[in-house]
């Protein structure tokens, strides 16, 4: 009887799509720590617009805070002063990341989606995000602190 089941078993394993053991396990994406995860604070945002200057120009009275779940969504209520007021940046959208990597993808004004991408370094609760402006070389960045 084991004789006749062996071929039939094998072919079975050999056959494209026939999940082995080892193969059936899904290999999980890239995990940041949990402390990744949470509010941040704003403390500084700098933008570099190489056609007005080499240097990063400083937003002044920047406050409010970006939150990241766990689920890949995220809440950013971000505030600056300018033209004698404060001026407020919201967004609500999903990020993604890959070591060193983040990209944020949120509605635009007529609701289109659009996504900004950069790079992170999170560092004893801090958070630097430097995001690709337009044109390239142009560059805005966040320093955060988690709370």
């Amino acid at each position: 009887m084991y004789s006749r089941l062996l071929p039939v078993l094998l072919l079975l394993l050999l056959l494209p799509g026939f999940p082995l053991p080892a193969q059936s396990r899904q290999q999980p994406g890239p995990v940041a720590p949990t402390s990744f995860f949470g509010t941040y604070a704003y403390l500084a945002y700098s933008i570099l617009d190489q056609g007005t200057s080499p240097e990063p120009l400083p937003a002044q009275g920047v406050g409010g805070t970006l939150l990241l779940r766990p689920d890949g969504t995220y809440q950013k209520r971000l505030t600056l002063t300018a033209n004698g007021g404060p001026m407020r940046f919201d967004q609500d959208g999903r990020f993604t990341f890959t070591p060193g990597r983040i990209s944020f993808t949120y509605p635009d004004k007529s609701g289109r989606p659009r996504t900004d991408e950069g790079t992170f370094q999170l560092s004893k609760g801090r958070l630097t995000i430097t995001l690709a402006g337009f044109p390239a070389g142009n560059q805005s960045t966040y320093t955060l602190r988690h709370q």
